[in-house]
């Protein structure tokens, strides 16, 4: 019984550590680490340089051609994962999506796209990297940015 007692605390242990991370809503996340000082330097101009997405709460993810907009995040208490209903726009297309935001580490978190995942399901979408679930895209947070200049 002591022992049984003993795995379910340890199981336990990293949900609890997780629930202590904090997404911070107010910093400017990138899909690439480069990407942070790219925007400090050359603020929006970033986009024509290289190819990555920028997420900002509350306002959604944006690239050169592609953007999703946030129209509602949902959050809970106890719980540091975010619900998310959005719109996306890529050129041709229009699509709602659903996602699952959650932290990955202190200065990571990963966005699950509903459209993605079946995307990638699919076949029409290479799996991404660097994680092999279907739909997830890593955010690394700009430490140094709450906004993107635009000059």
């Amino acid at each position: 019984m002591m022992r049984l007692a003993l795995a379910l605390a340890m199981l336990a242990t990293p949900v609890v550590a997780q629930e202590d991370m904090v997404i911070d809503q107010t910093r400017i996340y990138a899909s690439d680490a480069k990407a942070c000082a790219a925007m400090e330097a050359k603020g929006i101009d970033a986009f024509m340089d290289s190819d990555f997405l920028a997420l900002k709460f509350p306002d959604g993810i944006q690239s050169m051609e592609f953007h999703c907009n946030f129209y509602d995040i949902k959050s809970r208490p106890n719980t540091p994962l975010l619900h998310v209903d959005a719109v996306c726009e890529a050129p041709g297309e229009v699509y709602p999506d659903t996602l699952a935001i959650a932290p990955y580490d202190d200065k990571t978190i990963q966005v699950v796209s509903s459209y993605d995942a079946m995307m990638v399901t699919t076949g029409i979408y290479e799996p991404p990297g660097p994680t092999t679930n279907p739909g997830v895209t890593l955010y690394t947070r700009c430490d140094n940015l709450s906004e993107i200049s635009v000059d």
